[in-house]
């Protein structure tokens, strides 16, 4: 059987050299060329590939529709629906990384381009609805490889019924009807033969999987994958309100009185890691004010993101810069400091088993309308160690907040927070940067905590302060709150405070009597 199995292989590889000579092999392209050819290629009337364009965005891995992996490549385009027309280039036989193509109910025609088949990682590809796209019926490789084939209703026929449409000459028509009968009775004794040995373990890769979204509270609004994907313009860069280490956040406006923050997470990072769903769950149960709700997910192979409570007043990060009148009330930024240290405490202290932030920074502190802060992305830093395993820093966080044995030996504690919270804080009371421009001239490892302790030690604490904040006063209350953030960032881990020490000293000050 299997001399009989070996001998067929090789009278198909050399009928198909025969056969299909004429065909041409692209030459490597870059992920970034391949989707501006295929860009080309389509007609767009409604412009939702406009975020196709490297003046844009130079990273074609934020692109519509598009995911990749940690090495920048292609795993998945998924364009389902967006009212596409023109043709599918050859050129997407270039992206050899792809897992999922899905180009599901557009206005497509023309061939299916031969290129598709040589994609040898391609295990997903969704065609169906688009009238006009002539699809052949009978492809080996296809039925060899994909483990999910949506073709759609309109099929190109059989090249044995129709060679008048073709044009084929008879040499061609015979080679192709006999590399077909080859591979058919190839596949009917591959068949048997599997069949007798028990059939081996199926795919990991499942037939395309319902788009469905894990919903953890009543939104009072139904949440579907399409309605959220289509608040967010499909993912467009006009939705964008952040980027970060986890993936871009969009806004999402389900309805008038419903919007929601989404998180897209990169797939390539997590493959669909059953872990990762359990780990999801599990912050399901991470409930405080002073967080930023988790309200649902979704996680497929093609797709993962996050949906969180959405807060309109923006992050800490630009309440900063801006500094506009709130940003010089010390009762709101006494407020700020003191939600966030809430939150923290209730991460540390009441949560089994504890969770670490790992990422504390003003970008994840976000804001409502009366300036209540709450922090966001946590829990997300063990996702991504969990998950992907060739970090080569081993270390989660952002470079001038990472506390300094969290750097140096990989081993992170609660005090690694607290140390990135201290920063935060000489960041909302004064001028500077946790890595200011201006620290340039000093030694190098100069930063925020080096400059305020260089300024109280030169007997200029109130040069600390923003310029306003110190007038206002009142100061005393400044001075301990300066205090507080540099005990928080000390290299002695026994010196530091718990975050839930920060919440009682700061409870101690009282900028109601301003």
């Amino acid at each position: 059987m299997k001399k009989t199995l070996l001998a067929l292989f090789l009278l198909l590889l050399l009928v198909n050299l025969f056969a299909f000579s004429s065909s041409r092999k692209l030459k490597p392209l870059h992920d970034a060329t391949v989707l501006l050819e295929l860009k080309t290629s389509f007609s767009d009337p409604h412009g939702v590939l406009s975020s196709w364009d490297p003046d844009i965005s130079s990273n074609h891995c934020s692109w519509l529709g598009v995911s990749c992996n940690s090495d920048l490549r292609v795993v998945s385009l998924i364009l389902d629906g967006t009212r596409l027309g023109g043709e599918i280039s050859p050129a997407v036989g270039s992206l050899s990384e792809i897992r999922v193509l899905s180009l599901a109910f557009n206005n497509l025609g023309g061939q299916v381009p031969n290129e598709i088949w040589g994609l040898k990682k391609l295990k997903s590809l969704d065609l169906q609805g688009n009238d006009d796209l002539r699809v052949p019926r009978f492809s080996p490789n296809a039925v060899r490889k994909l483990t999910s084939l949506e073709e759609g209703e309109d099929q190109e026929e059989s090249p044995t019924t129709s060679s008048d449409k073709t044009g084929l000459y008879p040499i061609e028509i015979a080679s192709i009807v006999s590399a077909s009968v080859i591979v058919f009775v190839l596949l009917v004794l591959v068949v048997l033969f599997i069949y007798t040995r028990k059939r081996k373990r199926n795919s990991q890769v499942q037939v395309i999987e319902p788009k469905e979204i894990k919903v953890f509270v009543d939104t009072g609004v139904p949440l579907t994958y399409e309605s959220v994907v289509r608040a967010t313009g499909y993912f467009s860069n006009s939705n964008c309100i952040g980027h970060g280490g986890f993936g871009s956040t969009y806004r999402a406006e389900v309805s008038p009185n419903s919007v929601f923050a989404v998180k897209r997470l990169s797939v390539g990072r997590f493959q669909g890691d059953q872990q990762f769903h359990a780990e999801i769950s599990a912050l399901e149960m991470v409930r405080h004010p002073n967080l930023v709700m988790l309200v649902g997910y979704h996680a497929s192979e093609t797709e993962m993101f996050l949906i969180y409570n959405y807060l309109s007043g923006g992050n800490l990060e630009d309440f900063i810069k801006e500094r506009s009148k709130p940003a010089l009330d010390w009762k709101i930024l006494h407020k700020i400091a003191l939600d966030v240290a809430r939150a923290l405490a209730y991460l540390h202290e009441q949560c089994s088993p504890k969770v670490l932030h790992r990422d504390i920074k003003p970008s994840n502190i976000l804001l409502d309308e009366g300036y209540n802060a709450s922090l966001s992305d946590f829990g997300l830093s063990k996702l991504l160690g969990a998950s992907q395993s060739h970090v080569t820093t081993g270390v989660a966080g952002t470079f001038g907040y990472v506390a300094p044995e969290y750097a140096m030996t990989c081993r992170v504690s609660e005090k690694a927070d607290v140390y990135s919270y201290g920063i935060v804080i000489l960041e909302l009371i004064s001028d500077k940067r946790a890595l200011d421009p201006s620290f340039s001239s000093h030694e190098n490892g100069f930063n925020i905590v080096s400059w305020a302790h260089m300024m109280l030690s030169q007997g200029k604490a109130k040069e600390v302060f923003t310029k306003g904040l110190w007038e206002n006063g009142p100061q005393d209350d400044l001075v301990e709150v300066l205090h507080l953030a540099l005990k928080c960032t000390v290299d002695s881990l026994s010196i530091r405070p718990t975050m839930k020490q920060a919440v009682k000293q700061l409870k101690r000050i009282h900028p109601s009597r301003l």
